[in-house]
């Protein structure tokens, strides 16, 4: 489906948001727990090699629309379709203590839009490790959990990274999350080694990440990341479903003539809080960093920022209400930058556009969405409308409204 306007924009979202209601409101319980089990084609318990195979989908087709004002003055408008994400992988356990898993980028269109030319095959690896439950080997007394691994895999940060791209709650994750997130130069998740484990309502994750890139595994010629974080689960025992708090930090060695993770980024420390009883619940953020050495100085310096999203469930697991509010605050002029979606592109494709890169200093975006889960997160239709003010050094280098809508399947 092609929106390229405004208008007919809003007409798909409209029926991307309320066709499934009206038509696919009857899905069985039982084609759902098919869609959902679709990938599993192995399983022997009894075998001392490959116990358990399952295949790994995750297609997600957008649209999106902006309007808004560059700053200059300009006002733009411009339209997007997109594969946003086409994964394929494989996940396994073998040798009774082993996992593994690999997931392959076939195709992610950063840059395109309609007419663009698509590239298709393997990109990168969103994942691909190797786990060894030490706690079921060793039964160590005292930990409910204790894992090994190594490969690539998500340094999380943000509550909205806490969570695989098939289970986000908005249409994309603020960018403040993805300031904070442990990505390679391309985008994708870098090589690891860590260690993980869970002794009642704590788990620790400990993990050293590489910045050197490449399109497969990698190695561990340029920066490291040492990362820890604490997950603390409250929620027994509590007046609440749902209590959670996590604090997790990371330092960055390495120089600017090296491949570095996180845009470079020196340091970083979030709290993330997680609430909830009944049909609501309160993610919320609150974290600080500092830019480490850039190539541009106006680029380094100390940010800060935080982002709060309260849910409401109006029908129980079907129909979600979803609201989402960032500020993010920079030292430097270009301190911060917007997500690459949608505004960025615009610039990118329109030489009289000129938003200074998306960059600036301070950030507020306020998110309201509607999601609908035909069959629990495994396929699901998720719009939203944002509103965002960038400005640097007091001066507005954007401000516009995004309008999308997404229907995402995974297995």
């Amino acid at each position: 489906m092609f929106c390229l306007n405004f208008k007919t924009f809003s007409i798909c979202s409209f029926i991307l948001i309320f066709s499934p209601i009206a038509g696919f409101a009857q899905l069985s319980d039982e084609f759902c727990k098919e869609l959902k089990n679709f990938g599993e084609f192995y399983e022997n318990a009894d075998s001392g090699g490959l116990q358990q195979a399952e295949l790994f989908l995750s297609y997600q087709h957008q649209i999106g629309h902006i309007d808004g004002t560059d700053q200059t003055g300009q006002a733009f408008d411009d339209s997007f379709e997109e594969f946003r994400r086409f994964w394929m992988g494989l996940t396994g356990k073998f040798g009774n203590y082993w996992k593994f898993k690999v997931v392959s980028q076939l195709s992610n269109d950063r840059n395109a839009h309609p007419g663009d030319y698509r590239q298709w095959g393997h990109e990168t690896f969103r994942a691909a490790n190797i786990t060894f439950d030490a706690d079921q080997f060793w039964q160590i007394e005292g930990l409910d959990a204790l894992q090994f691994g190594y490969g690539r895999r998500t340094g999380r940060m943000a509550d909205e990274w806490q969570r695989s791209s098939t289970m986000i709650n908005c249409l994309e994750r603020s960018s403040f999350a993805n300031k904070l997130w442990l990505y390679d130069k391309e985008k994708g998740n870098p090589l690891a080694a860590w260690v993980k484990w869970t002794a009642g309502k704590h788990t620790f994750d400990t993990a050293v990440f590489s910045g050197t890139y490449d399109d497969y595994i990698g190695g561990w010629e340029d920066s490291k990341i040492y990362y820890g974080s604490w997950l603390g689960d409250f929620s027994g025992g509590s007046a609440y479903e749902i209590l959670e708090y996590w604090i997790s930090y990371y330092k960055q060695d390495g120089s600017s003539q090296e491949d570095r993770l996180a845009g470079g980024n020196d340091w970083a420390l979030s709290l993330v809080n997680r609430i909830g009883t009944g049909a609501w619940s309160l993610h919320s953020t609150l974290a600080l960093g500092n830019n480490g050495d850039q190539t541009n100085p106006n680029r380094e310096g100390d940010f800060g920022g935080i982002v709060l999203m309260p849910m409401y469930w109006l029908k129980e697991d079907k129909l979600k209400l979803v609201g989402r509010y960032l500020y993010q605050k920079a030292d430097q002029a270009e301190g911060l930058k917007l997500n690459s979606r949608y505004a960025p592109l615009a610039d990118k494709r329109d030489s009289s556009i000129d938003l200074n890169g998306g960059r600036g200093d301070e950030h507020q975006a306020l998110y309201l969405g509607l999601n609908y889960y035909l069959c629990g997160e495994n396929l699901k239709v998720i719009s939203g409308i944002q509103h965002d003010e960038l400005q640097s050094m007091g001066t507005t280098q954007y401000r516009g409204w995004t309008i999308g809508s997404s229907i995402r399947i995974w297995f």
